[in-house]
Formats: C-alpha cells, structure tokens, sequence
C-alpha cells in the first residue's frame, strides 16, 4: 500500500550510518512537514519505577504529554514527550511538574549526569573533597573524575583495600579494626575522618562493605556498606544494605556516596536540609 520499509543492521555504528545518511533524508523528502515534537529526561535516584510512576501521575501531567520510563541501574530515566504544535510548552510545564512530584530525588535534567551535576555544585559552594574507598575499588573516583573540572575539588582518592592500608595510608586504628572489623561504622568513620586530614579538604568520604559473592555473615551479609561524610557541618554515618550482584552492589554504593556529596552541597547553596 505504498509504504516504505528500511531493514537495517544491528550493529549501533551502522545502524545509525544509514540511518542518518539514507533512511531520514528519504523519510523527510515523503514527509517534509513533520508535526513538532518534544522531549526531556530526567534522571531519578533512589526512587522505585512505581513510587516514580504514581508522583507523576498524582501531581497531573498536561494534555498530550506522554510518560516513558527507561531502567539505567541504579537510577530511571523518565522521558517526557509530546508532538503537536505545543510540544515544547507541554514538556515544559511536565517538566516543572515532575520535578515538583519527584523532589531532590531528580539528579540529573537531560544529558546531565549525577557526577557531573555533584561536581558543578561543589565547585559553587567552594568545597574540596578526598575520598576512601574499599569496596569500590576506585568506581567513586572513575566517576567523579570522568566530569570535566573535577581537578577543581578532589583533592586526593584512595583505593585503601586492605586493612594493613586503612591503617598506614588513613590512619585507622588496628586495634580499632580487631574490634569492630574493616566493615563497621566505627571504620567507616575513622576512613573519612583519616582521608579528609591528609589533604586537609572541606569534605572527607568514605566507603567500606562486602560487595560479594564472598565475605558475607549472618550478622554482615552481602550487600553490607557503611558510608561516612565528614565536613565542617559534622558526621553523617550510615549502614545500608543493597541487594544485587558484585557489580550491582559496587555501583548502588558508588551512585549513593555521591549523591550524599550532591545533597551537602545543596545544603551548603540553599542553607536548607530539606
């Protein structure tokens, strides 16, 4: 019946190619009156899909704007769209909706990411950072540090893995660690409290837990973590426990960290812990 139909090839690089050199130029060519369309992403953290997905929808979305989500571990990606003469206005006014349903848990608008956002805010609240980590392995600061002007706060990251390193590189305690172990509170806190002193930054983190498949007890099981932040405002110390494999595990704590970086420096901006 007329109808045009493109088969392509699977392989990203290609696809989009053709894509862009054969496939549209043909399609605009049949259809060179295209109706207007709009689109915005916000990235959420620390939000489940449904709870997301009902804030939304409690708040109210304008007419004609449809709601999408996309899972990007650990966060989702909601897509706002609409097509139609008022496109842009439409996703603009579900954006600021969105957002006034979804809070401090939107980390990111479009191409931003919650690395990138964190970095800018510490730049403008004039805060430095050090960072500890262990179960990590570094995944905080390969973050951090693929943000463009992350040179202008992180002072200083260490992968202090073993405790025999917590000890000589941080200053913890060994009797410290005999007592509570290298995943504890108590650990956690002297890794922020040791990494912030070295370079004398604004803001120490630190992270240490049990990232699996191994390690884990009744009374620590895999999944285990204790993040601490040490700043000028004080301690801020916490047990959590996330479910998924190694990797699943490494990457909630990395995004969580950070975020707690991207919420001190909201507080440090607006004077507000809300």
């Amino acid at each position: 019946d007329g109808t045009d139909l493109y088969c392509l090839p699977g392989v990203p690089g290609e696809m989009r190619a053709m894509l862009d050199e054969e496939v549209l130029p043909k399609i605009l060519q049949r259809f060179p009156d295209p109706p207007e369309r709009a689109e915005q992403t916000l990235t959420v953290f620390g939000l489940p899909e449904p709870e997301i997905e009902d804030r939304i929808l409690r708040q109210g979305l304008p007419s004609g704007v449809e709601l999408a989500f996309a899972v990007d571990l650990p966060t989702t990606r909601v897509k706002l769209r609409c097509c139609g003469p008022e496109a842009s206005p439409q996703v603009d006014r579900a954006e600021l909706k969105s957002r006034q349903a979804l809070g401090d848990h939107v980390v990111a608008i479009g191409e931003e990411t919650l690395a990138g956002n964190t970095i800018r805010l510490l730049i403008l609240a004039g805060k430095t950072l050090a960072v500890a980590e262990s179960c990590t392995g570094g995944l905080i600061a390969k973050m951090l540090t693929d943000q463009p002007g992350t040179s202008q706060i992180l002072e200083q990251a260490l992968v202090t893995y073993a405790n025999s390193a917590k000890t000589d590189l941080l200053g913890v305690p060994a009797e410290l660690i005999e007592q509570h172990g290298a995943v504890s509170s108590a650990c956690a806190r002297a890794m922020a409290t040791g990494i912030r002193q070295i370079p004398g930054t604004d803001i120490g983190l630190a992270v240490t837990g049990i990232a699996g498949p191994n390690g884990g007890t009744t009374e620590k099981p895999v999944g285990t973590v204790y993040i601490a932040l040490s700043s000028d405002n004080g301690e801020r110390l916490e047990r959590l426990s996330f479910p998924g494999d190694r990797d699943q595990v490494r990457i909630r704590t990395a995004f969580t960290a950070i975020d707690w970086l991207r919420r001190l420096a909201l507080e440090q901006l607006t004077g507000s812990k809300d």
